[in-house]
């Protein structure tokens, strides 16, 4: 017994004539009578009562064509929804992000993917850089909005941001009357930067330019939140270096001003992901990640 067999009961159920019947599944009248027979064999018992008129469903027939329809629907929603899954419109992305995206790439790109695909499931991750690329490597992730730390030809990228640095010092600071300040001028000053590998990009894309300064960065204080970082700025602690759009944060007693160094560091965000991945979603993402970049 198969769907076709199920259809044809059904239809014969609705149309009680084998003729009317035959004719709405494309098949001959003597067909559907042995099919129908064939099906009652195999069962053991009757579903349905001939007449010379019409045919009506045994009361087991009638159980059995209730339990087809919702066999038949299941499996056209089983087609619906794979197709759906296959188009990237139902399923789930597993999404990975460095604590600075979250001010302003991730809650563009979500929304307006959000928007597209409301019947994606989300799932947000912050870790830093090292472990986001080895998240998608593994397979944790699907993708992930980082700094481009560790990147091999394992994976692929696309650089959705690349902004210059600024420095955030307390509002008294006699630098603050410059509109733009040397790298030169505040490098002496002791800094407050983040702790461990999480401050491992910044070390390194200002490594050029201390090195050109014959400066090593002295640090005050290692403090991994952003707005822990930015408020022991406030509190007079020390200076910071951010890129341009962690300056939305409006703090108190904080002043942002751009680098006048010509060869400044930009800090680049990129939306890093498996060239082996097959989940379809990700492309539908990766489609929103594309057209923002073209804006």
């Amino acid at each position: 017994m198969n769907l076709n067999h199920l259809q044809s009961l059904v239809t014969l159920t609705e149309e009680r004539h084998f003729v009317r019947a035959a004719e709405r599944l494309g098949i001959s009248q003597s067909a559907l009578s042995q099919q129908v027979q064939k099906i009652e064999r195999e069962l053991g018992f009757a579903l349905f009562r001939r007449s010379q008129r019409q045919v009506l469903p045994t009361e087991a027939g009638r159980i059995f064509v209730e339990e087809a329809i919702r066999v038949l629907r299941q499996y056209e929603l089983a087609i619906a929804t794979a197709g759906s899954a296959a188009k990237g419109a139902i399923g789930r992305l597993r999404l990975g992000f460095v604590e600075n995206a979250a001010l302003h790439v991730l809650p563009r790109s979500v929304s307006r993917f959000r928007k597209q695909h409301p019947l994606v499931q989300l799932e947000l991750t912050e870790m830093i850089s090292d472990e986001l690329g080895e998240a998608v490597r593994d397979g944790t992730l699907d993708a992930a909005l980082m700094r481009p730390l560790g990147l091999d030809d394992t994976l692929r990228h696309l650089t959705l941001l690349r902004e210059p640095y600024h420095v955030a010092l307390n509002s008294d600071h006699p630098l603050v009357e410059r509109e733009a300040i040397d790298f030169g001028q505040i490098a002496a000053e002791r800094m407050i930067i983040a702790s461990g590998n999480k401050a491992k990009y910044i070390r390194s894309v200002f490594q050029p330019l201390c090195e050109r300064l014959g400066v090593e960065l002295a640090i005050a204080q290692e403090v991994n939140q952003l707005h822990a970082i930015i408020g022991l700025v406030a509190s007079g602690l020390g200076y910071t270096l951010l890129p341009r759009s962690a300056t939305a944060l409006r703090i108190e007693g904080v002043v942002y001003r751009p680098l006048a160094d010509r060869d400044a560091p930009h800090a680049e965000l990129m939306l890093v992901w498996s060239p082996e991945t097959t989940n379809p979603v990700l492309k539908n993402f990766l489609a929103i990640a594309r057209g923002m970049t073209q804006r």
